[in-house]
């Protein structure tokens, strides 16, 4: 590491522990809501230094960025009710709401990234349906769960939701299905993507509970009519000339066991309609404590190069796919409404494809996070 990423590391760290010292004093205003408002009004802000550590021949990167997210519902009657967020960001890379600081002193993008209607039938309790531009209805990891989906990402189509609790066996069981639009062209064929997930909840004990989910990810034809678009976007998946090498319809399988504070996690991936000749599968093992200091994490994530499709997997590491990946964190609460994150990253290839460069590359995030 050079001189002047140590003296980057240890000016964060410093600013990081003094904000830690002061959390007792430090007191932030939520947003006030009106109780009988048909209006509610929700959101959150980040400050984020980055520091990447790439392998030679790659200039490092260090960054100041920051995000701020503002949602509103509105509830229409009993049944229905619309929603929207608006965010910083690109509206051209949906895989994140920050913006870097340092544009020649230009002003923040700012977009719409949430839009939909959601409708709750009285005659059916616990069915939710959504049209237009909603959250990701899948089930997570509880410790990381952006290796298939980054969560930055909000789907465009038309959802449906059931849950129950007391059923049957478990403590709680939800269903969803998804209908999606990834790309629509005015002269040639269309690009969707149908999800399906299903999660659970059991209690094994006092304060023990085993968790889980199973998401189906299909993606139809992602290049319509020879159409590069989606191609545009990927990093790291194998290719065909301008073409795909794999389809993709993407399992990703959760388990999760809760014990008090403690949570461990287990994590499978596989792309069942990859092509032959390219690595489908991946997987994450990985544990988090909540303490009086903190909660503190750990996974180790393995993603061979066409498990995920990487248009819209997680961007937190440095490698998008064909990784293997330590990723260590810690956060705490500061006061009511604010907190700060502290996590590193460290990457190297799964496989020495061609490009590929066999070496460890980091990246180290402070996140100061403010909700509203």
């Amino acid at each position: 590491m050079n001189p002047q990423t140590r003296n980057l590391l240890f000016t964060t760290l410093t600013a990081a522990f003094a904000t830690l010292s002061l959390s007792t004093t430090v007191q932030a205003q939520g947003i006030e809501q009106e109780e009988e408002s048909r209006w509610s009004f929700y959101g959150d802000a980040r400050f984020r230094l980055e520091f990447n550590d790439n392998a030679p021949g790659v200039s490092d990167r260090h960054r100041q960025r920051m995000r701020f997210r503002l949602g509103a519902n509105f509830v229409i009657n009993d049944e229905i009710t619309v929603g929207a967020r608006a965010t910083t960001g690109n509206a051209d890379d949906p895989r994140t709401s920050h913006v870097d600081l340092g544009d020649g002193f230009n002003s923040l993008d700012f977009t719409l990234d949430r839009f939909y209607v959601q409708y709750q039938p009285s005659e059916v309790k616990g069915l939710t349906i959504l049209g237009g531009k909603f959250h990701n209805p899948i089930y997570r990891n509880p410790v990381y769960g952006e290796l298939v989906w980054d969560a930055d990402i909000q789907p465009e189509g038309i959802a449906a939701a059931y849950g129950c609790n007391d059923c049957g066996i478990v403590d709680s069981f939800g269903f969803q299905i998804a209908q999606v639009a990834v790309l629509e062209q005015s002269a040639s064929e269309e690009a969707w993507a149908t999800l399906l997930a299903m999660n659970f909840s059991k209690s094994t004990g006092e304060d023990q509970r085993l968790e889980g989910g199973v998401n189906y990810s299909f993606f139809g034809d992602l290049t319509p009519g020879g159409s590069a678009a989606i191609a545009a976007d990927l990093r790291g998946n194998a290719l065909s000339g301008s073409e795909l090498t794999s389809d993709f319809g993407i399992i990703d399988a959760v388990l999760a066991y809760h014990t008090g504070d403690f949570v461990v996690s287990g994590e499978f991936i596989n792309n069942i309609r990859a092509a032959d000749t390219v690595g489908d599968t991946g997987m994450a093992v990985g544990a988090a404590m909540k303490t009086d200091a903190g909660k503190f994490y750990y996974q180790y994530s393995t993603v061979e190069q066409d498990a995920v499709l990487t248009a819209l997997s997680q961007d937190d590491m440095l490698s998008t796919t064909n990784f293997n990946n330590h990723m260590l964190g810690w956060k705490k609460t500061l006061t009511e409404r604010t907190g700060l994150h502290i996590w590193v990253m460290a990457s190297e290839p799964n496989e020495m494809l061609t490009g590929s460069i066999d070496e460890t590359v980091y990246r180290f995030r402070v996140d100061f996070n403010f909700n509203l």
